[in-house]
């Protein structure tokens, strides 16, 4: 994590503002970081905020600091494939170009927390939690960073020493038949009251010419408004992949 140096800080506060966590305070002339509140995003770090140089940063020791530096922080790699970055495996990064999903599937997306709010790993327990008991298979830890913290994955549990660490944000990645949409959405309209944070979610699937599947009037009985927005992949150098 980034430390400020007392000694270097003039309590100027330019380093208030620019945190996207807010993992800054000013107290008794000084500015200081929240360890609980920061995510190891390394903003302050990579651009330098302090004009007196007074941010420094501590060494990664766990496992768990790691992880929330290559989560939180867009421009390191998080080692699951050479090249991807971010905050979610390379599922909907790719789906275009590899035709892994099939005819009948669904390719879920949750996108958990935002600037300014962030996510823990308590509340990404409870989606994940919903989203297991649902019928969605989420990738195990060679393919999805949430993999890689949970010990079983058929329950959806993290480790409990993991629940009170802070992220920039978080994706959730998993898959499952079309015919369980309704469950899983119902799922997740039940437990977004009992997180403290904000989510989205994306759905990959197959559509006909008229841009429609009838897995998606499940939206109407859930008082879901149905998107008006979304991304056409049109498969251009696509593998043929069976049926």
């Amino acid at each position: 994590m980034a430390i400020i140096n007392q000694e270097k800080c003039t309590g100027c506060k330019s380093c208030l503002i620019l945190c996207p966590d807010k993992a800054i305070s000013f107290q008794k002339g000084k500015c200081s970081v929240d360890e609980q509140v920061c995510t190891e995003c390394y903003v302050c770090l990579r651009h330098n905020i302090c004009p007196n140089g007074a941010f420094e940063p501590t060494e990664l020791d766990t496992f768990i600091k790691q992880f929330q530096h290559v989560i939180s922080d867009p421009a390191t790699s998080h080692g699951i494939k050479k090249g991807v970055s971010g905050r979610g495996a390379e599922e909907v990064k790719t789906l275009d170009v590899v035709a892994r999903i099939k005819r009948g599937t669904v390719s879920i997306s949750i996108d958990m927390g935002r600037p300014g709010l962030g996510v823990y790993l308590r509340d990404v327990e409870k989606v994940a939690v919903a989203l297991i008991r649902s019928g969605v298979e989420i990738p195990p830890g060679d393919k999805s960073p949430l993999g890689s913290l949970m010990p079983d994955r058929t329950t959806g549990k993290l480790l409990p020493e993991y629940l009170n660490y802070h992220l920039h944000s978080l994706i959730m990645e998993g898959t499952f038949p079309e015919s369980q949409l309704p469950v899983v959405l119902k799922g997740l309209k039940e437990v977004e009251n009992e997180i403290d944070t904000v989510f989205t979610v994306g759905l990959v699937m197959y559509v006909d010419k008229n841009c429609y599947n009838s897995a998606l009037d499940c939206l109407d009985d859930l008082n879901i408004p149905k998107p008006h927005r979304g991304k056409v992949n049109v498969g251009l150098g696509r593998p043929l992949a069976a049926e």
